[in-house]
């Protein structure tokens, strides 16, 4: 599970991210998880949050 959440917080950064709507895009070609799961695992319900923390990801 945690390689998935750090592949999609590397895919949130590579793609320069920043709504939800853009990240829901991305479900449908890329195996990542969605965006409660991401924000279960972040504790945080904020997805800026989430997105700092993907800038933050090497």
């Amino acid at each position: 599970m945690k390689e998935y959440y750090l592949k999609s917080l590397k895919m949130i950064k590579m793609l320069n991210i920043r709504t939800v709507r853009e990240y829901n895009n991305l479900l449908e070609n890329y195996l990542i998880l969605n965006v409660e799961s991401v924000k279960y695992i972040s504790q945080t319900r904020r997805f800026n949050e989430i997105v700092k923390l993907a800038k933050e990801v090497i």
